[in-house]
C-alpha cells in the first residue's frame, strides 16, 4: 500500500471549524479526543511489543527499587 503526501490547510480547518454550530464543535472535539488517545494506545502497544525496551524499562525499575539511582541535582550539576 503506497503513502500519499497529505497537505493540511490548518488555516482552513480553524476558519471552517467557526462555522460550525455548537453541536459540530462538540462533536468534533469529541473526535479529536478519541483520535489523540488511539495513538496514545498504538504508541503504548508498540513500547510493549519491542521487548528489548520493555526489558530495559524493568531493569531499571528494579535499578530503582533497589537504591541504585543518582539524585536529579547530583546528574545536573555533572551537565
Amino acid at each position: 500500500m503506497s503513502k500519499t503526501a497529505v497537505t493540511i490547510n490548518e488555516e482552513k480547518i480553524l476558519a471552517d471549524f467557526e462555522k460550525l454550530s455548537r453541536r459540530c464543535k462538540k462533536e468534533v472535539a469529541d473526535f479529536i479526543s478519541y483520535l489523540k488517545a488511539k495513538e496514545e494506545i498504538e504508541a503504548t502497544k508498540e513500547i510493549l511489543n519491542d521487548k528489548d525496551f520493555l526489558n530495559s524499562i524493568m531493569r531499571g525499575d528494579e535499578d530503582f527499587r533497589a537504591g541504585r539511582f543518582k539524585k536529579w541535582s547530583e546528574v545536573r550539576e555533572d551537565v
